[in-house]
């Protein structure tokens, strides 16, 4: 008797490949994905940073225009700086809350200068502070007590920085503090502040 060959049934393909091909690409188009967002957060971030420098340099043109106005008052009306004049920005003694005050968290809704915007769009605004601790009343003048500087005649008397220290023969200078906050585009802020010397005449 001749029996008839079965033919051999080959086992079934699983096809493996087929998965881990796609968690292979789900993993890649994850890479891809976090790849871009840190590039387009780098490149946020450095336009942030362009536009800070911008309100930075902006800041100096708010500065000058506080030294031009007080260059104007030391040579043509020196007896004006004794007196607060808050409708130009300037305040003849310094802030209340010196030496802990912050212009970032405290600055004034009121009695600052503005500039004007720039061709950036950054708006500076500027205050003056004369360093003394008595409004109204000239640097030597009762109680009042001014950061000054005298710079002598004579180099072998020498000078003093002290706003207490004894007035030596020469010219006497006093400090103001110019605060100037310029806003521009994306809500970038930037605050400076400048120390300027005035001759008392």
């Amino acid at each position: 008797m001749i029996h008839a060959s079965r033919p051999h049934s080959r086992p079934g393909q699983r096809g493996i490949a087929l998965p881990i091909a796609l968690i292979m690409l789900v993993a890649m188009i994850l890479a891809a994905i976090s790849l871009f967002r840190a590039v387009d957060t780098a490149t946020m971030v450095a336009g942030n940073l362009t536009y800070k420098q911008r309100t930075v340099h902006a800041g100096d043109e708010g500065t000058r225009a506080a030294y031009v106005w007080l260059q104007d008052k030391a040579a043509n009306a020196p007896a004006d700086l004794n007196s607060s004049n808050t409708g130009v920005g300037y305040y003849s003694s310094q802030h209340a809350n010196d030496p802990a005050w912050d212009p970032v968290t405290s600055w004034p809704t009121s009695g600052t200068v503005s500039v004007g915007p720039d061709v950036g769009g950054n708006t500076a605004t500027y205050i003056i502070h004369r360093l003394c601790t008595q409004p109204g009343l000239a640097y030597n003048e009762g109680t009042n007590q001014c950061a000054s500087y005298t710079g002598s005649n004579n180099t072998s008397v020498g000078g003093s920085l002290a706003s207490d220290a004894p007035a030596f023969i020469g010219i006497t200078y006093i400090y103001f503090r110019v605060t100037t906050k310029v806003v521009g585009p994306r809500n970038s802020t930037s605050y400076m502040q400048t120390l300027m010397l005035v001759p008392v005449t």
